[in-house]
């Protein structure tokens, strides 16, 4: 027994550091455990603000089931099972590692080992147990926000124009308060559906008049109907979505709330009526396909530019559509932001897939587009091996500054839901860089492929050109997407000076063999 190396693992959440589970205090009790029963420690394994939902994301467990695998120690001692695992599948995959590897797991607390049948069977019981106790917190949870829309109470945070919710009132101040200026501006659009204007032109006018979301962004068309549609701002409060009217047994309640009302009864009752004589199922479908949508880029805005189309009657009185690629900003939320920017789809496709085929049969023009291709990649890689030094060095400051927060509490230096709020908000930072950092980190990646080849990239062209011609649609769209990155325009919007922007994946296909796979699989999911 004395010569069985132990694996020591340790896991916190933040919430349960105030609780009393700190990692220090359960690597203390480990290891006097070990020292009394003379067992040495190969390594200690600890996972930081980690969840026990799954193993994803806890790398010291991943490090901790490699070594396991490599046979570097025979025991894995935790303080307590549910820090280990609190899903039945992972601990049972855990097991499995374990038990091949001859390793046995021990729990210090509940006094149980996996070295034995039924100590394999406790083992799975308890673990059954923490995931049912998981999944019970989940409901209450949920069961606690239903309950309290039952009762009238807010849960809508600071996300209503119209209303400011306070965490810590002040002596003397509601916890929920109308804010005037943003409950005028609820008025006014209320006000103007009421006199027959749309979500697109109340959207446009508010835009034009400097009007701002409670997120201090343009308003869009969504926004101008999600508040339309607001039961809020008469003092109520919708359970359930509107979207749930569409499940059997789902409907959507609304029940009295605690705000005071912005707008009143006879208003709101005015525009529900009008808003739903005009509620009817959407007649404008495009029957068209529009392979640029996305690609093409408004001029004006660099928003993508979608599929739009008018009607026009002949003589003889049959109708005549006209197809455009369209500002999608524009459409979203007015000339206010941006202009239609329209250019005929027919004569945009023409232009560019002519392009293409001018690219494949004119050597001197694809050198120029090969070298330019090159060019930006090694002018673009700079910047962002900066980034990625920049962001690596940030999220490595991450675990002095999440110690620092804990040494604070410890001490009694801040309260506790100071220090409850300072590692959430450290941990939003934390999730938001490695975000970023991964992005950074694929777009390096792109840019580290070999130079291309002219004679690489007629290949690649030709072969597409021949598959654009039999594909579906959407795969056709995958095809122009996997080799250009977009197309712009210049603000005159003449066609024969827009420029075609390559992919930098354009040199890494291999279309005689990844993209032919990538269609087989799309034409059998198809099928």
């Amino acid at each position: 027994m004395a010569s069985q190396k132990v694996a020591l693992y340790v896991r916190v959440s933040s919430e349960e550091q105030v609780e009393g589970y700190s990692i220090d205090g359960q690597l203390d009790v480990l290891r006097e455990y070990c020292r009394i029963h003379n067992l040495p420690i190969f390594n200690e394994y600890v996972d930081a603000g980690k969840s026990a939902k799954s193993i994803k994301g806890r790398q010291a467990l991943q490090e901790l089931l490699v070594d396991a695998e490599k046979g570097r120690f025979q025991i894995v001692l935790f303080w307590k099972l549910n820090r280990l695992a609190r899903n039945q599948k992972d601990l049972l995959q855990m097991l499995k590692i374990f038990n091949k590897n001859n390793v046995s797991a021990q729990s210090m607390t509940e006094d149980i080992k996996t070295d034995s049948a039924m100590g394999n069977f406790i083992i799975q019981m308890l673990g059954a147990t923490a995931e049912l106790e998981r999944g019970q917190i989940c409901e209450n949870v949920k069961l606690s926000i239903h309950e309290r829309n039952r009762q009238g109470r807010w849960n809508s945070g600071n996300m209503v124009l119209g209303y400011q919710w306070h965490k810590k009132p002040k002596p003397g101040q509601s916890q929920l308060e109308i804010v005037e200026k943003e409950a005028e501006l609820v008025r006014y659009i209320f006000e103007l559906y009421s006199e027959g204007f749309g979500f697109k032109a109340i959207t446009n006018r508010l835009n034009a008049e400097g009007h701002r979301t409670k997120k201090g962004l343009t308003f869009g068309i969504a926004a101008v109907k999600g508040i339309i549609n607001n039961p809020n701002y008469i003092g109520k409060i919708r359970i359930g979505s509107s979207l749930c009217r569409t499940k059997a047994g789902s409907e959507v309640e609304i029940m009295d709330g605690e705000q005071e009302s912005i707008i009143s009864q006879e208003l709101w009752d005015a525009v529900q009526s009008i808003h739903n004589q005009r509620s009817r199922p959407t007649t404008k479908t495009i029957n068209r396909h529009f392979p640029l949508s996305g690609l093409l880029k408004c001029p004006q805005c660099g928003y993508s530019m979608i599929a739009a189309h008018t009607k026009n009657y002949n003589k003889s009185g049959t109708i005549r559509k006209n197809y455009y690629y369209v500002c999608s900003l524009y459409t979203n939320k007015g000339s206010a932001v941006c202009s239609t920017n329209a250019i005929r789809a027919d004569d945009l496709e023409r232009w560019f897939f002519g392009q293409i085929q001018e690219i494949v049969m004119n050597p001197q023009l694809l050198k120029q587009i090969v070298s330019a291709v090159n060019a930006k990649r090694d002018t673009d890689r700079k910047p962002l091996e900066n980034e990625w030094k920049r962001l690596e060095k940030e999220l490595s400051s991450f675990g002095n500054r999440q110690q620092h927060c804990f040494e604070q509490f410890e001490d009694g230096h801040i309260e506790q839901i100071s220090f409850v709020e300072q590692l959430t908000e450290l941990k939003e930072q934390q999730k938001a860089i490695q975000v970023t950092l991964q992005k950074v980190e694929q777009k390096l990646v792109n840019r580290q492929m070999e130079t291309m080849e002219s004679d690489h990239i007629r290949n690649v062209l030709t072969q597409f050109q021949k598959m654009l011609q039999t594909v579906p649609v959407e795969q056709q769209k995958k095809l122009l997407r996997s080799l250009f990155d977009k197309i712009t325009l210049p603000l005159d919007r003449n066609i024969s000076r827009a420029t075609i922007h390559c992919s930098s994946e354009l040199q890494q296909l291999q279309l005689t063999n990844q993209l032919e796979e990538e269609l087989w699989k799309t034409n059998n999911k198809l099928a």
